[in-house]
């Protein structure tokens, strides 16, 4: 639908107006007597259901990157959302008595450059959702991160050191995504287990087809479980995404530098500027992922694997990508940690290996300071890319270098 011009001045005014509603209501709710007086219920069920309150959050992220090579030069730039995605999000509970409660959660990301949404059009692009639990676990409906999340991402060791170095392309969704039009639910924590099932139905507002850009996403499911227990720690997952379309497609040029994949270019050549334009949704049938990671705790020091299996299906082929991970956490001092990792990955009949390191400065305990680096290397013939924030290499080998700041509220 056309929105005319000078309509957009009344329609900002009125989401504005909308949303500082929301915050302020939510705001009043939090602090009515309602709230902060203690529910008359059983002592049992007191000792299972969390107290009911409404906490806003978020997270602002900003820095300066160098790289080596995009494209053939050398670049720098603001950048903002790379160590943690900029958001801001409000979540409840409100106990209801007999050991159930009612929990919700919206949340937000955007740009910190330019303040703009960063998915056009969508007030709350992370998580949107609101659900029941009780002391075996809780089901949550509506827009959600899923279990990769849940029970991998804690293990994804490179990210601790730089935010670009969240699994290449993150075609194993390790950097934490959310799903649409989504059931989940989470158990409770039994004795160090949790565990977990998701299930999105398909997007019926557009039809999934080659020529369609964005179109309607199909189904998707989800499975995964957790264990801890002391020092160690063990996580894994299980997700199958059919028809994977918008939100959840795929750009092998701009997130792998493949000029080709399950036989199909991955970009177009301008006849006029020469440049490529890549393809950013192919219209695979499906991706199946199964992701596991386990971290092991010593005094200050904690290691840490992480493997992924990918398999993409589209156009009559099958495509596989691995992707092994090592590293480790040091808590130098009170205020400094160092974090290193170390990921190989194959795909397509290409290698790429990538080390990353970070510095963090803690200013306090929701203030820091961090540098990192970055440096990845891939098989002859194809264009090296850190992270999606910047264009392909215009050979083999990129390197990153940035310093950034992080305030978390």
């Amino acid at each position: 639908m056309c929105i005319a011009h000078s309509n957009r001045g009344n329609i900002r005014n009125t989401s504005m107006k909308n949303l500082l509603s929301i915050i302020g209501s939510s705001c009043a709710f939090a602090f009515s007597p309602t709230v902060l007086a203690q529910t008359a219920m059983p002592e049992d069920d007191k000792k299972n259901v969390p107290k009911t309150s409404v906490v806003f959050y978020g997270v602002l992220d900003a820095g300066v990157t160098f790289v080596s090579n995009e494209a053939g030069q050398s670049n720098r730039k603001l950048d903002t959302g790379v160590m943690d995605p900029n958001h801001w999000g409000m979540k409840g509970v409100e106990a209801l008595g007999g050991g159930l409660h009612a929990v919700f959660q919206l949340e937000n990301s955007f740009s910190l450059d330019d303040g703009s949404l960063s998915s056009e059009g969508t007030l709350f692009d992370r998580i949107a959702m609101v659900g029941l639990g009780n002391r075996y676990g809780q089901v949550t409906l509506g827009t959600q991160l899923d279990l990769i999340n849940d029970y991998v991402t804690p293990f994804n060791i490179s990210a601790g050191a730089s935010g670009y170095a969240a699994h290449q392309g993150n075609f194993d969704r390790i950097a934490g995504n959310a799903v649409q039009r989504s059931i989940k639910f989470s158990s409770a924590d039994f004795d160090g287990l949790t565990f977990g099932a998701l299930y999105s139905f398909a997007d019926k507002s557009a039809q999934p087809d080659q020529e369609t850009a964005g179109g309607g996403s199909g189904s998707a499911w989800n499975i995964g479980a957790h264990y801890a227990n002391g020092s160690f720690a063990i996580g894994a997952s299980y997700m199958q995404l059919n028809k994977p379309r918008g939100t959840e497609a795929i750009g092998p040029y701009q997130s792998l530098g493949l000029s080709t994949f399950l036989r199909q270019p991955t970009f177009e050549i301008d006849p006029e500027t020469g440049e490529r334009a890549p393809m950013e949704d192919m219209a695979i049938d499906n991706q199946k992922i199964f992701a596991i990671g386990s971290a092991y705790e010593i005094g200050d020091f904690t290691a840490m694997i992480n493997f992924a299996d990918i398999k993409f299906k589209g156009y009559g082929n099958t495509e596989n990508l691995r992707l092994m991970e090592v590293g480790g956490h040091y808590h130098i001092s009170a205020t400094l940690d160092g974090t290193l990792g170390y990921q190989h990955m194959k795909v397509a009949g290409t290698k790429a290996n990538q080390v990353s390191l970070g510095l963090n400065y803690h200013l306090s305990k929701r203030s820091d300071i961090y540098v990192s680096a970055d440096y990845r290397r891939v098989s002859d013939g194809v264009a090296a890319v850190i992270g999606d924030s910047f264009e392909p290499s215009s050979n083999n080998a990129q390197a990153l270098l940035r310093v950034g700041m992080r305030h978390m509220f």
